[in-house]
């Protein structure tokens, strides 16, 4: 099998501030300093050269030292807490410096948590910038993606490598190897192992249609295949008012007020239809890597999709003052029934969409796979590998193997199916409470959803639910009750975990390799920084018009500007790159992949 890649999400944007709330299982990181989502690949130059990473751990092998060996007499660590914040929200009397993770870290392993500061979320990553400014540095601590670039890089973290191969338990070696193996190239440097990383893989992301359910129902369509289905779709519910809102009708909810670095102006999953993939690299049929909407062979899909915006905008399909609504006036056209066509993600069902089941409860939404506008089969843009943060260990700290030792804990009270406790830890049933954010260094198996929506639906189809860890059972008596008795609580579980949901399209991408793959799985070069900017406002001001009905011709307006500032410059870079890791393809990786 070939090398499994992480990737640096990087592209024409900055670096991808990541935003994906991944609420069911408390990977929302409150501890994560404002982190920047990135990953790093195997074979990169960037420190790591070309180190096999798959030989650093044997997933299989036993850990040769007790992985929860208590300390006695006890041990006190330091650390910081980016979030002091959520102790407020407690249904007990925690607080930061006690609460069940500080006691029972004391308690199982000996190890004694001592903040050397805490700061609200807003300024944690401010604090935390300045703190390792100073190198004045905890123990062990919970970093972004660049802030790790930046330790490593001037020699301030602990080599973590013998610790990680004498105490990682198995199921933490089975996150870092095999299908997860970027996640370890993420932290790896010259073969040597400087973090525990916490991230995601292409098994809980995607691009997708959401769809209302029941006015397809009542139109007697189904789910679009095509372009041309979905072209029928949105003519009919211009032109049926369904839900008698008595509100003009906007079928595509738009609002491009508060356009950010990561937002194109309409959702991934419309430019995927016309294979135009945005914020990733793709290989070419030159054997070239270029950026997946303005490169060579990519610009003109992403012109096809212009046009067809252009087009739905004319029909009236879009709201006429889009470029002037924002965020909350997005929200309030799903939820009041004006629009019923989102181009989305995999989260759509814990926000906004389930907003809308307070004014209409017997509202149906459906997650749909990213139809064609050719003969060719719709993919999701994706990246592999994903990076959220990496949990480090300064350079000579005593018994480093502590946060082996913590983070093989978290795993067993949070994750491992065989040993969590998640309503104690995690999140509370009762209150829905995150207990899991009162501690500051969250470790979470990478596929944590996908697992979760193939035992869910497996005991939806064989009536073993009580068989399910507790996690999993509590998604599946919400989906059951959403399904049994249209209980509002369980809209989300139930369009995230069952075949009906986003983890069920996912599914079939994986299973019918519908899954576009970032080529590129390293840091964004300095020339993507200082450029990104530049491109990006460009494209905001041409998108507007284009939309709006100006000439198309100021698409290639753009595509000069971006040939010159920025493919002129980063093509080089990113294909030198790709040539120095002997042009080792992710997508041939997953393509092949059994």
């Amino acid at each position: 099998m070939k090398k499994h890649y992480g990737i640096k999400l990087a592209s024409l944007t900055l670096i991808l501030s990541l935003s994906v709330s991944l609420a069911a299982c408390g990977n929302n990181n409150s501890g994560s300093n404002g982190n920047t989502g990135s990953t790093n690949g195997g074979s990169s130059d960037n420190g790591n050269g070309t180190t096999d990473v798959s030989k650093l751990l044997d997933p299989n092998a036993e850990p040769a030292k007790d992985p929860f060996g208590k300390f006695s007499p006890a041990i006190e660590v330091t650390t910081v807490h980016t979030d002091n914040g959520v102790a407020k929200n407690a249904p007990d009397k925690s607080t930061i410096e006690k609460n069940i993770y500080t006691q029972t870290w004391e308690d199982k392993l000996g190890i004694k948590l001592k903040y050397n500061w805490s700061a609200p979320n807003t300024q944690a990553e401010e604090k935390m910038n300045l703190m390792i400014a100073s190198g004045d540095l905890p123990d062990f601590f919970y970093v972004s993606p660049s802030q790790f670039e930046k330790l490593v890089s001037t020699g301030q973290l602990e080599d973590m490598t013998e610790e990680v191969q004498d105490y990682a338990t198995k199921y933490m070696k089975k996150y870092l190897t095999g299908d997860y193996q970027g996640l370890l190239e993420s932290v790896t440097r010259n073969g040597k192992i400087y973090g525990i990383p916490n991230g995601m893989t292409y098994h809980d992301q995607g691009n997708m249609l959401w769809i209302r359910e029941d006015d397809l129902q009542k139109a007697g369509l189904s789910a679009p295949k095509s372009v041309a289905d979905l072209d029928k779709i949105l003519e009919t519910f211009k032109k049926n008012d369904y839900d008698k809102s008595g509100k003009a009708l906007y079928p595509i909810p738009l609002a491009d007020a508060n356009l950010n670095s990561t937002n194109w102006g309409i959702g991934a999953a419309f430019f995927n239809m016309f294979h135009s993939y945005p914020d990733i690299w793709i290989k070419n049929s030159k054997g070239e890597l270029e950026n997946g909407m303005f490169g060579e062979e990519s610009r003109e899909n992403t012109r096809k999709a212009l046009l067809k915006l252009q087009e739905y905008y004319k029909k009236g399909y879009i709201h006429p003052d889009f470029a002037t609504l924002d965020d909350t006036k997005y929200n309030e056209q799903v939820v009041n029934g004006q629009s019923t066509v989102v181009f989305g993600g995999m989260w759509d069902s814990w926000w906004p969409l389930n907003q809308i089941l307070d004014q209409k409860p017997d509202a149906k939404w459906a997650p749909v796979a990213i139809p064609s506008a050719d003969d060719q089969p719709g993919k999701s843009s994706v990246t592999a590998t994903m990076l959220l943060g990496v949990n480090v260990a300064k350079k000579g700290v005593k018994n480093p193997e502590a946060l082996v030792k913590m983070e093989n804990l978290f795993h067993d009270l949070n994750n491992n199916p065989e040993t969590m406790q998640f309503g104690k830890y995690n999140t509370d049933p009762k209150t829905g409470f995150g207990w899991f954010q009162l501690y500051p260094m969250h470790v979470y198996n990478p596929s944590f959803n996908y697992e979760g929506f193939q035992q869910v639906q497996q005991a939806l189809t064989d009536g073993q639910g009580d068989k399910l860890p507790e996690a999993y059972k509590t998604f599946y008596d919400q989906a059951k009750a959403y399904q049994d008795k249209n209980d509002k609580n369980g809209f989300p579980p139930y369009l995230t975990y069952t075949s009906k949901g986003s983890e069920g399209v996912v599914d079939q991408y994986i299973k019918e390799k519908r899954f576009e793959m970032n080529e590129y799985t390293d840091m964004p070069t300095q020339n993507m920084l200082d450029n990104a900017p530049i491109i990006k406002k460009a494209w905001d001001v041409m998108f507007l018009n284009v939309v709006k009905g100006g000439d198309i011709s100021q698409y290639d307006d753009f595509l000069a500007q971006y040939d010159s500032l920025y493919g002129a410059v980063v093509n080089p870079e990113v294909n030198d790159w790709f040539k120095a890791k002997n042009s080792e393809s992710v997508q041939t990786w997953f393509d092949e992949k059994k």
